[in-house]
């Protein structure tokens, strides 16, 4: 079975707009950071190519589909929520201006937006290489671009690493990691996933990205990323995450979290050609590993390197600054 984004009917607005959507949609972007991008470049265009002269009209198509990929495609991944808030905040207050300037509103937002995701890469990249700055040895379990960016920071201090790279085979995401590091003068044993206890008896630091982070300190990551983290309980090895406050999902504050999903592994795992009675094998995989906030040494975030139990409230204050309300579900 496949993650289900939420069923919700398209926003009512001019057919030009709608055809942007649906080809936004058609696109089947991956990647938090490359969704809000997109939707933010989305809504950039409704603006540029509405068809009519009415402000307030066109401030209300791009809230409406601001909130329809707020509960689809942020129902998943809350960070694409949080960025449509923070980016349309307050827009229905310029609904008297001109066309003009709700045009180069949405524009100024979005490019604003992008300057500091930026920003926070930079910030993230220095703790994050700082946090490193004694390590020789470091496990990166499965790609995450602010990971990364903090393995290329290290590199440009003279810090090259031996990383201990496991395969991350549910969406090959170690893969990537090795070209990367490599070609900034890492060198990389790649390892089968279920090679890393072995492994980490000589590892100094491991690094995750995360999907979404909780007001508990809690994380969500790729399937591997807990046993991962009791394994380095075991042997001490610190045990960060690198992420940007904007991953935060709201409802956790209220204790709501949405439901584990399942993803269908037939492509990963030979189904049903490999089998011999497939119709009797079943191929589906939960979609996520939480990460209790009891294993996790630190987030690397732009705030600095952060305890789990600093989390609750920095989150806070960073919901508090987008306009959202932390118990809201």
């Amino acid at each position: 079975m496949e993650n289900v984004i939420p069923v919700r009917a398209l926003p009512e607005v001019p057919e030009v707009v709608r055809g942007l959507i649906e080809t936004y949609l058609r696109s089947k972007t991956l990647g938090a950071s490359r969704n809000i991008r997109e939707i933010n470049d989305l809504f950039c265009a409704i603006a540029n190519q509405w068809p009519g002269q009415s402000s307030a009209e066109l401030a209300r198509a791009v809230l409406e589909t601001g909130e329809y990929f707020a509960a689809t495609r942020g129902a998943n991944t809350p960070a694409i929520g949080n960025a449509i808030r923070l980016v349309l905040k307050d827009l229905d207050k310029l609904a008297g201006s001109s066309l003009e300037a709700v045009r180069a509103a949405i524009s100024q937002r979005r490019d604003e937006f992008n300057a500091q995701s930026l920003r926070n890469a930079e910030l993230m990249a220095e703790y994050g290489a700082n946090v490193l700055e004694h390590a020789q040895v470091v496990l990166p379990f499965d790609y995450s671009s602010t990971v990364q960016v903090i393995l290329k920071r290290a590199a440009e201090k003279g810090n090259h690493l031996r990383l201990i790279v496991p395969e991350s085979r549910v969406i090959d995401g170690g893969r990537p990691i090795a070209n990367e590091a490599t070609a900034w003068g890492h060198s990389v044993d790649f390892v089968l996933d279920m090679a890393f206890a072995y492994h980490l008896r000589i590892v100094d630091a491991v690094l995750i990205g995360a999907e979404t982070i909780f007001a508990d300190g809690d994380t969500w990551n790729t399937i591997g990323s807990y046993p991962l983290a009791e394994l380095c309980q075991i042997y001490h090895v610190p045990y960060y995450v690198a992420t940007e406050l904007i991953k935060i999902d709201p409802r956790s504050f209220a204790g709501i979290r949405r439901p584990l999903k399942w993803r269908d592994c037939a492509k990963v795992l030979g189904h049903p050609d490999r089998f011999a009675n497939p119709e009797k094998v079943s191929v589906a995989n939960p979609d996520m590993d939480n990460v209790p906030g009891r294993l996790i040494t630190g987030y690397i975030t732009p705030k600095g390197v952060l305890l789990p139990q600093q989390i609750p409230s920095e989150c806070m204050a960073y919901l508090a600054s987008i306009g959202v309300s932390p118990l809201e579900p």
